[in-house]
């Protein structure tokens, strides 16, 4: 467990496993994808104008597909809330200098990169899917 105390172990252990995660979950998600985009689909809306109308029927969507649309998700989650997460678990594990200014540190600007990097892996994914 010592080698988890450092960082240049641990950050790229966490975003290989923040990888497979948001893959697998897309995996896990894709055969029940077609019933839920159906019954969404299925329910009358009620237009501008006034007319009811309904979704057109769902086509399928491959694994890769899925599990690259799942990780373009999971980078904008990284993107948005992963500063927020890992600058509060830093102040957890650290404390805070409250005599210092604020500066931008790699604990807030390392998720937002992660962010990016997941997004771009999971066009890829989505694209190699694609017929």
């Amino acid at each position: 467990m010592a080698l988890l105390r450092r960082p240049l172990i641990r950050r790229p252990l966490l975003f290989v496993t923040g990888l497979g995660a948001a893959a697998v979950a897309g995996l896990l998600f894709e055969p029940h994808w077609l019933d839920l985009c159906n019954r969404i689909n299925a329910r009358p809306t009620v237009g501008m104008s006034g007319q009811i109308t309904r979704g057109s029927e769902c086509s399928p969507v491959s694994p890769t597909t899925m599990s690259g649309n799942f990780l373009i998700g999971f980078g904008l989650f990284m993107l948005v809330i992963g500063p927020i997460i890992f600058s509060f678990a830093h102040v957890l594990r650290n404390g805070y200098d409250w005599e210092s200014s604020r500066v931008e540190t790699a604990v807030s600007n390392l998720p937002m990169l992660a962010g990016l990097l997941y997004m771009g892996a999971g066009v890829g994914l989505a694209f190699m899917g694609t017929p």
